[in-house]
């Protein structure tokens, strides 16, 4: 078969949502299938509207000099010397704006085309300006870049089937090319791209979107959500068949250490965007719980960013957490996998998820699992078999079952053991990626 992903985030843009439409992709491959992946390339429009304010600046500034030498006017008084400054201050501003970016930012440069493993990969230029997150109208662009990219290069592919990741913002694209290139779509739902109270950041967007989202969903050839606790949110949006294939992790390069560093401090590890609908501040008040308790040892490492890093870092200030808290921002695929070896712990305080890549990740790295009982996670974890799930916003509990794992080291190896079991099990990737072949082959024979 010949498959065509469309994501607008895809490594290294995004996180799980990204991560799963490259794994799925390749595993495609290796299965004898003809993939392509369009997807974002960042471009900053700092530098074009930069160059325009410095050039309308200094226009006006050359027409207030010739004015005055040429033609013997003075006409400074009439606001152009204040406006024509203005344009060049502004310029200089986004001009400089434009190389930080080019110099910082790590979604920069990213080819327009290139192949990953067998896999096609095509970008269309987006105004994004962050890594971790795209904002309502930064997920707008994609959706009118690609959709033209599309038009134009469908049929030079001539794809059996359109998978699409994220309902909201890549679901219209399949729309449209069910209409123009009648293709049928599959959308695969992820988490943030359905409508939920849980996810503050789109509250307002969700309620203009979520008759979009009901139509989008009764178009779809078939609709697949990562668990079932997605599912049923989906459903009261939308009541059509929805079948739940979950996320799944590379068990030969996330896995246990052969030998652990010795450390007296305990290592506790979250990974993931600090942001609130993952309530991060949680976990701060939970190790400051612990810390007051006197617990052995113990250090929290923050792996990644988002909007709530300041809060977060003033909390920690306030409540003297510096030696218990650490940050370490966005770190690259190889030396992530190192992180999560050399931890004892895995803890998220997350108030929704589809189903999280980091959990899954954590447990393929033989780690026991201390999170909530937030949608998506029961399926990862068995309270009390490969970790304790706690219920959202309490960070005593959340505490509570922290303190039972530090202090006992049998019970940390029995559940990172069962973490391990259970990811073979159930979660590798082409086991995931023959249930997608079958919901192609399903929709195919529809036709």
């Amino acid at each position: 078969m010949r498959i065509l992903i469309i994501n607008y985030e895809f490594p290294p843009i995004g996180a799980g949502g990204g991560k799963a439409s490259q794994k799925i992709a390749e595993n495609l491959v290796e299965m004898g299938h003809t993939v392509r992946v369009v997807t974002s390339k960042p471009t900053q429009f700092y530098s074009l509207f930069g160059n325009l304010s410095l050039l309308l600046g200094a226009g006006f500034w050359i027409y207030l000099t010739y004015a005055k030498l040429a033609l013997g006017k003075d006409i400074s008084d009439h606001g152009f010397t204040l406006l024509g400054t203005l344009l060049l201050l502004i310029g200089f501003i986004l001009r400089n704006t434009a190389l930080t970016w080019e110099l910082m930012s790590p979604i920069r440069g990213l080819k327009p085309l290139e192949f990953i493993n067998g896999v096609e990969v095509r970008r269309v230029s987006v105004a994004r300006r962050r890594q971790d997150q795209s904002s309502i109208l930064e997920m707008g662009t994609f959706v009118l870049s690609a959709s033209w990219y599309l038009l134009r290069s469908v049929k030079d592919f001539d794809p059996d089937a359109l998978h699409i990741f994220f309902a909201i913002p890549d679901g219209p694209i399949g729309w449209l090319l069910k209409r123009s290139h009648k293709r049928p779509y599959i959308i695969s739902l992820r988490g943030a791209d359905v409508p939920t109270d849980e996810v503050k950041r789109f509250a307002a967007a969700y309620k203009a979107l979520r008759p979009i989202f009901a139509v989008l969903l009764k178009d779809a050839d078939a609709v697949v959500s990562v668990s079932n606790g997605l599912r049923s949110h989906a459903l009261k949006s939308a009541p059509v068949p929805i079948e739940v294939v979950p996320n799944a992790i590379d068990l030969s390069v996330f896995r246990p250490p052969l030998n652990q560093s010795p450390s007296n401090t305990l290592r506790l590890l979250y990974v993931g965007r600090l942001v609130a609908s993952k309530t991060p501040e949680v976990l701060i008040e939970a190790i400051d719980l612990l810390h007051q308790q006197e617990t052995s040892s113990f250090a929290l490492e923050l792996v990644g960013d988002g909007a709530q890093r300041s809060l977060l870092e003033q909390m920690i200030i306030q409540r003297g957490l510096s030696k218990q808290v650490m940050f370490s921002g966005w770190v690259g695929h190889p030396a992530l996998i190192e992180h999560y070896r050399q931890a004892d712990i895995f803890v998220t305080a997350t108030t929704w998820e589809g189903m999280p890549n980091t959990v899954l990740e954590a447990m393929a790295c033989g780690l026991p699992i201390v999170g909530t009982s937030a949608p998506g996670m029961n399926q990862l974890v068995s309270d009390g078999k490969n970790g304790y799930l706690v219920p959202v916003k309490d960070p005593a509990a959340l505490a509570n079952r922290l303190q039972r794992l530090i202090n006992n080291p049998y019970e940390r190896a029995r559940m990172g053991k069962e973490s391990r079991k259970i990811a073979e099990r159930q979660f590798s990737w082409d086991v995931i990626a023959a249930q997608y072949v079958e919901v192609y082959e399903r929709v195919l024979r529809k036709i």
